[in-house]
């Protein structure tokens, strides 16, 4: 879904009459297959219309936006994510890297794309900055190198992913993004978008390790919003979003973040997502309104009178004056067919397993596609130009209805780069054994370090979740974690989880327990072995005392240590009544010491284990 805001323009129709096909019935396979072969040649056909222009090999947004035969020039970024993964569905390679080569020479160097561009002269024609358009694009990105095993395109899509980051927020959203027309951050989280980017970073986490701990945690922080946040269990839906300005849920409740939801998070899992499907289907407000909303229309699409039936974007069908921010009036409110929307849908009940569900709305989509001349497979965005609200949905043939049927036809899962079964499956829901041998290895006085033996999956661990009772304190990609900021002489547990690329989650490991040691006391039995007792003693807030007590006397100790990961240091230490030690200064809180020790015992020379000590 574009969020894009046409002002109060009235668009003009150019009304295109598809075939007529039973409403409700059943898509033959050669039906579907005559209609994403349609819905190709009229992508092509705006992939063409840009070149020669500024941004060639872009694909133009609307056929004739303007009215016939006087086309608006624009090309909205995601509109070019949905066409380059449609023609990765057709197996147009060519054409989809036309896509993103282009897109990734006009990326600006912090990662961002603006929302849209005029692209006969190359110009940003929606000045907005939107964290959605941008995710899809490393989306499209995704797709491309799951289908050819191609990393080319890696490069942008972390840039992107890296960009959108920084507008993570406390309750682990992702914000808006930035806008020209107020000059700031958009003061929103919306639904939309962290549905976006919530996969997005699950991959990319799993094949660039450099990227693991910073993306799974934020994955992690995305989904925990859109649980605790935006999900309405009351009645099984998902909200619009989340004004961060305000602390206030957004009140409107568009269609797409529930079957986006499902495409995202799969059928159920914390909540039961699949049943937003169902409350979608059986919003039945007569008229809608916010407070009793209804999605799913029947309407008339030709002269004849045919009817076809399909999913507004927004709930209400009253026919009243709709205005924007500004208080400007935006055309009007009322009954609509919204047919990227209807698209979702079909593809979210096909995952569901609902396959017959998928092919009627299907069928009832391609009723509207166009049979003929420059219109020829286009689907319109919306059957009557109604106001949704946000926007005055325009009524000509556009890429975003025309690609998501290709991939509604094709079961094609963009959320996840990859085909669905018709089964509830989305593709990888294994889950990794759970993490075991969860061991406090050491401690201070404020905080634990942790190591744990890996956990196995059928597909790939990405990362471990590190749990401090119910809440979740670290995200790391391998077997060890340090956890800081812990009150001295306290009782904590521990549990560790286990993640993979797709979202599973494992069971929990075993419950590791630890008192921390009291303020600037002693740290020592840390480390007991057959052969020593060691540890460190917090001697002040600059200063630590490493240890050593070997059981057998020693002739010699020596210590290797380094902080914070600087420069190893080597130093003999001295011995007090059996107990070797080596005064550590320079240090402040947080310091990490990683030491161990070369010791003599009975003649021979021995190296003990690494141990890490933080200040």
């Amino acid at each position: 879904m574009k969020m894009r805001k046409l002002f109060s323009i009235l668009m003009t129709s150019l009304l295109v009459f598809g075939v007529a096909l039973p409403m409700g019935g059943k898509v033959s396979a050669d039906a579907a297959s005559d209609a994403s072969n349609r819905a190709l040649i009229w992508l092509k056909t705006q992939q063409d219309a840009t070149a020669g222009y500024a941004f060639e090999g872009l694909v133009d947004s609307f056929e004739d936006f303007w009215g016939p035969n006087n086309p608006k020039q624009i090309v909205y970024t995601y509109d070019q994510a949905v066409a380059a993964i449609a023609f990765i569905v057709k197996g147009e390679r060519t054409r989809a890297e036309q896509v993103l080569n282009k897109m990734r020479d006009i990326q600006d160097p912090s990662g961002f794309w603006l929302n849209s561009y005029w692209y006969n002269n190359g110009y940003g024609e929606e000045i907005r900055k939107h964290v959605g358009p941008v995710v899809w694009m490393a989306m499209a990105a995704m797709a491309y190198e799951k289908q050819y095993n191609d990393t080319r395109y890696r490069p942008m899509a972390l840039k992107a992913l890296d960009w959108s980051l920084q507008y993570k927020k406390a309750n682990g959203s992702i914000a808006g993004g930035w806008s020209a027309w107020s000059n700031s951050d958009e003061p929103w989280s919306s639904t939309e978008h962290n549905i976006d980017i919530y996969r997005v970073l699950q991959y990319y986490a799993s094949v660039d390790s450099s990227k693991a701990a910073t993306y799974n945690s934020a994955a992690s922080g995305v989904k925990t919003f859109l649980d605790n946040y935006v999900w309405d269990d009351s009645v099984k839906r998902f909200k619009g979003g989340w004004k961060n300005d305000t602390n206030l849920i957004d009140p409107k409740i568009p269609l797409d973040v529930n079957p986006w939801g499902v495409l995202a998070l799969g059928v159920s899992g914390t909540h039961n997502y699949g049943a937003s499907l169902t409350y979608v289907e059986n919003a039945s407000g007569t008229p809608g309104t916010l407070a009793n909303p209804r999605y799913k229309q029947t309407l008339t699409y030709n002269d004849a009178g045919n009817t076809l039936t399909g999913y507004d974007f927004d709930w209400t069908d009253e026919v009243l004056p709709a205005y924007d921010d500004n208080g400007n009036q935006i055309g009007n409110t009322g009954a609509d067919v919204w047919f990227e929307g209807s698209a979702f849908m079909s593809l979210a009940y096909y995952l569901q397993g609902n396959v017959s569900k998928a092919d009627a709305i299907n069928t009832e989509i391609i009723k509207k596609q166009g049979t003929s001349g420059a219109s020829l497979g286009g689907i319109p965005y919306s059957l009557k130009g109604t106001s949704n609200s946000y926007w005055v949905m325009a009524q000509q043939n556009c890429v975003s209805s025309t690609g998501w049927l290709i991939l509604s036809l094709h079961r094609f899962n963009p959320f996840t780069g990859q085909y669905l079964t018709g089964d509830g499956n989305t593709g990888d829901t294994t889950a990794p054994t759970a993490p075991i041998n969860l061991t406090v290895t050491s401690k201070t006085d404020t905080a634990v370090n942790l190591s744990w033996s890996a956990s196995t999956d059928n597909v790939g661990v990405t990362g471990y979740l590190v749990y401090r009772g119910t809440q979740q304190v670290a995200s790391v990609a391998g077997t060890t974690a340090t956890v800081s900021g812990l009150t001295p002489s306290t009782a904590y547990t521990f549990t560790v989880k286990a993640t993979d690329a797709a979202g599973n989650l494992s069971s929990a490991s075993n419950t590791a327990t630890v008192t921390t040691n009291p303020t600037g006391g002693s740290g020592g039995g840390d480390h007991v072995t057959a052969d020593f007792t060691a540890g460190v003693t917090r001697l002040s807030s600059t200063e630590a005392s490493i240890y050593i007590t070997p059981v057998t006397s020693a002739l010699y100790v020596d210590v290797h240590y380094k902080v914070n990961g600087g420069p190893q240091l080597n130093y003999r230490m001295t011995n007090s009544s059996g107990t070797w030690k080596q005064t550590v200064s320079g240090l402040s809180a947080g310091s990490s010491i990683e030491y161990w020790f070369t010791y003599e015992k009975s003649g021979p020379q021995y190296d003990s284990a690494h141990y890490t000590y933080v200040q």
